[in-house]
């Protein structure tokens, strides 16, 4: 039996056919593997994007300031009215005043100078040299609730503008502060110190109350 024979123009179309179907199948196989490989990158980065960012309502820094924040200045630091933290730290001296007027800490504590006397000093143990000297009679009020030790009260003294220091004495009449003050009472203490006639223009008596407290702090022209 003789197999018809297709002539030239049908046997090219069926090839067209069949090649166009072939690359119509190509295609689609092609769609459909991007497809599912875009959707698993979505999800990773779906992922990703879930772990990195921020919890929500969490603000992050971005290390600028707003041009209208506004910067406050921190407050100056009070001056303590007890004793300092830092034993070892330098206390502070509060401003002075005239040697004929009260200073105040701050905290019921005050203090004034009752005199400031021209004598002549007499010399008493080692170190100790009779002469021109200044007797300052110094009262502290404690007009705080409770007793105050007055065993640690340092007063010192010193001349000219420089605030040279001037040498305590040890004379008969000098009678530091002791024991305590009582709430609402005052206390009176006397100490002695070697002041030529010639460095009196200016002193500046410096009066501690207690360790590691602020320094009440008198100035002015003394006899």
């Amino acid at each position: 039996m003789n197999t018809p024979q297709l002539s030239r123009p049908a046997w090219t179309r069926r090839r067209l056919l069949l090649s166009g179907l072939a690359a119509a199948v190509l295609v689609a196989v092609v769609t459909l593997a991007l497809v599912v490989t875009g959707s698993g990158d979505g999800g990773n980065a779906s992922a990703t994007a879930a772990t990195t960012a921020p919890p929500s309502g969490v603000v992050v820094p971005t290390g600028t300031v707003a041009p209208d924040e506004t910067v406050v200045p921190a407050p100056p630091t009070p001056v303590p009215a007890g004793p300092t933290s830092d034993a070892d730290a330098l206390p502070p001296s509060l401003p002075a005043v005239p040697l004929d007027q009260p200073a105040a800490v701050g905290n019921g504590i005050t203090g004034a100078v009752v005199s400031l006397e021209a004598i002549d000093g007499t010399a008493q143990g080692p170190g100790n040299v009779a002469g021109p000297a200044l007797r300052a009679t110094v009262r502290i009020s404690n007009d705080t609730a409770e007793p105050v030790s007055l065993d640690a009260v340092t007063v010192d003294l010193a001349t000219g503008t420089d605030l040279t220091p001037a040498s305590p004495l040890d004379d008969p009449s000098e009678l530091p502060f002791r024991g305590t003050v009582a709430p609402g009472e005052a206390a009176e203490g006397r100490y002695v110190f070697t002041v030529p006639v010639d460095a009196r223009a200016v002193v500046t008596l410096s009066v501690g109350y207690q360790a590691g407290a602020p320094f009440l702090v008198f100035t002015g022209p003394a006899a």
